[in-house]
């Protein structure tokens, strides 16, 4: 048979076993679960148990510290990604390699050595032929595509030499309780893999707030602001009808649209469309000019420049079009100023 042949083999198992889970698609922990026990026993008769006792998704450094001590550790390669890593308890690695070389797991005691790289490489038959079963009952799902690939890598000596060995930023943590013939061993069994970095077609997407619809409805009002001019309160006292104002030759370009609060939300440039005065947005409009500045009196320091005024008591009807002339949208503007002849 070819390695065609058997991986189309093995696609259609994964299939048919998702489908007696209950459906197409199987979390991770669950395909993981399977894969371990369906892997065991093909192997070696060996019938193994697994029970999800943890399932987070944590920072590298915090995942690190759910691995335990006095555990075997392994990295689980990918040419495609960052590592994964298994955390297998001293029962759990005793019982497959009594599985292998005895052909039944008993209860003898085991010793508190420490772990070596034959220990690991017994591990190696029962991972791969585990991961490649997990990957498959995977397939099929885009979210669960960075998961597939894994297999056995070394040995690593301890957390901290795991630790530089993690590239990724995220972890996901499956932890779970092994049982091996009918619970004459038992113990512990973590899984870490990376989580995808997330990027911009990935990232989530911004949860809608149950009001969403409402609040689409409440009115913005916004006001057009063509300039700004600042004269002392004694003068603007002292205006009378037919005064005339200067303004800054720059206005007619640094037109500003401002909401409450005094925020400016756009800048654009003013004109005609249809024969409606309008403003442009964006394009090459100018931050709003500096106000005039005013010549200092006698025994009166002169006013400090302002670049922007605060005040944004007037407003403007923008139910109705933008048809107003250049007059009518200076007359409710705040804070005007006068120039004094010299």
């Amino acid at each position: 048979m070819s390695d065609d042949t058997g991986d189309t083999v093995l696609q259609r198992k994964a299939q048919a076993q998702r489908k007696a889970l209950g459906g197409g698609a199987v979390s991770m922990p669950r395909a993981l679960g399977r894969g371990l026990s369906v892997a065991a026993d093909a192997l070696w008769g060996l019938a193994l148990g697994a029970t999800l006792v943890a399932d987070e998704t944590l920072r590298t450094e915090r995942a690190l510290t759910r691995i335990g001590e006095g555990r075997l550790l392994i990295l689980l390669e990918n040419d495609a990604g960052p590592c994964g890593l298994v955390a297998l308890d001293r029962d759990i690695v005793t019982g497959v390699i009594e599985a292998q070389t005895l052909g039944k797991v008993t209860r003898f005691p085991t010793d508190d050595r420490p772990f070596t790289p034959t220990d690991a490489a017994m591990m190696a038959p029962l991972l791969d032929a585990a991961l490649p079963r997990f990957a498959s009952m995977l397939a099929g799902q885009p979210d669960m595509a960075h998961l597939q690939g894994y297999g056995f890598g070394a040995l690593v000596d301890d957390v901290q030499s795991a630790g530089l060995a993690l590239d990724a930023e995220h972890y996901q943590i499956a932890a779970f309780q092994i049982s091996l013939s009918q619970d004459i061993r038992t113990g512990h069994v973590v899984f870490l893999f990376p989580e995808p970095p997330e990027t911009a077609d990935t990232a989530r997407a911004p949860v809608t707030g149950k009001h969403e619809a409402v609040l689409k409805l409440v009115p913005a009002r916004m006001q057009v602001v063509l300039t700004r001019i600042h004269i002392p309160l004694d003068k603007a006292r002292a205006l009378r009808p037919g005064d005339t104002l200067a303004i800054s030759s720059q206005a007619m370009t640094s037109a500003a649209l401002v909401v409450g609060g005094g925020h400016i939300v756009a800048r654009g440039k003013l004109g005609q469309m249809n024969g409606l005065r309008a403003i442009r947005i964006g394009g090459e409009a100018t931050s709003l000019h500096k106000p005039v500045a005013l010549p200092a009196q006698a025994g009166q320091p002169a006013p400090p420049p302002r670049d922007v005024a605060t005040n944004t008591s007037a407003t403007f009807d923008f139910e109705s079009s933008f048809d107003m002339a250049l007059e009518e949208l200076a007359a409710d503007l705040p804070m005007v100023q006068t120039i004094d002849s010299v």
